[in-house]
């Protein structure tokens, strides 16, 4: 370790998430800290997740093994392990335990960063910096494609192009709304008790009327990690199931089902946002599509709060609506 100075991020989570820990890193650079990321053991334990960040074309100084050890007092010779069992640990870190913005963190020297950081108030004296670090053009590029089963040169890969071209020139060409439905582990009863209720199908209905009112014709475009079950939700034709008070007619074409293959989260997020408004989810996933789109006069709408049980008033940006139902 070249000082005391050095501030260690732990990368964890999904896109979203990673995406804050490095606005986060790109903060600590600005403020001339000597900044590494950890982009190991926040994935030790998650076998669904990786590091993403290289989608971007974005690199970072790691964080070597000696220097995270060092940092979190975990060496395996014996004398350290001795003296932990007598003493205690000597841990330089610190876990996020609230949601609330802590400038505070800023002012800490050689310690360990575990945490999601989510909000922008971390990272606005860089806001220029981390959008052009998140340019959501390299996510559509072709040669980007780099899982194993779509190799660049593929027809896997060649049709996945074709399928997100294909939504590209809808998004640009319509009065488009992304419109981010998150299922799949917002459901698990563990889950539920966080995310729960918020995000709830009278949120959907209220704004989708906000966005039809103020955009006439304007068409939805929905994003979800449930595809099957909004396809039931919704006909071919685009027609909601229970339109209610909109005919049949009315309805018909307006929302458009986003289905790429499983495994195009990348390219499903530069799609999301080229979308010219926005209804978000209580994801991190929504929240930086929507952040990321340059629209001067883009609509944002959001459910009234983000976690249960937890203060989140920090999440919302000024560019944020919220829709209570």
């Amino acid at each position: 370790m070249d000082g005391e100075n050095m501030v260690i991020i732990q990368l964890a989570g999904g896109l979203g998430n990673q995406m804050f820990q490095y606005a986060l890193y790109l903060q600590f650079q600005n403020l001339q800290k000597e900044v590494k990321i950890d982009d190991v053991a926040g994935f030790v334990e998650d076998e669904k997740r990786d590091p993403a960040l290289s989608a971007f074309g974005i690199t970072y100084e790691k964080a070597d093994p000696k220097e995270i050890e060092q940092m979190l007092d975990a060496s395996l010779v014996f004398w350290h392990r001795v003296r932990r069992k007598l003493f205690g640990r000597k841990r330089k870190s610190y876990f996020e335990e609230d949601k609330r913005f802590k400038p505070e963190i800023f002012t800490w020297d050689d310690i360990y960063l575990e945490g999601y950081w989510q909000t922008e108030k971390y990272f606005m004296p860089v806001a220029n910096q981390v959008r052009a670090a998140f340019n959501v053009d390299r996510l559509l590029a072709a040669q980007n494609i780099s899982q194993d089963e779509k190799m660049p040169g593929t027809e896997e890969s060649r049709t996945l192009q074709k399928q997100v071209q294909g939504y590209l020139r809808e998004i640009t060409d319509t009065q488009s709304v992304s419109l981010h439905i998150r299922r799949g582990d917002y459901l698990t009863p563990e889950n539920q008790a966080l995310f729960g209720g918020i995000c709830t199908e009278a949120y959907y209905q209220e704004a989708m009327r906000r966005m039809r009112e103020q955009y006439p014709g304007c068409r939805f475009f929905l994003f979800t990690n449930d595809k099957e079950w909004a396809k039931e939700q919704f006909t071919d034709s685009g027609v909601r199931k229970e339109a209610g008070r909109r005919t049949a007619e009315e309805a018909a074409g307006d929302v458009i089902v986003v289905d790429l293959p499983e495994g195009s989260d990348q390219e499903e997020f530069a799609l999301m946002s080229k979308c010219k408004h926005h209804i978000l989810a209580n994801s991190s996933f929504s929240w930086w599509a929507s952040y990321l789109n340059p629209n001067p006069v883009k609509t944002i709408l959001v459910p009234p709060k983000w976690l249960n049980g937890w203060d989140c008033q920090d999440f919302y940006r000024d560019d944020m609506q919220k829709v209570s139902v």
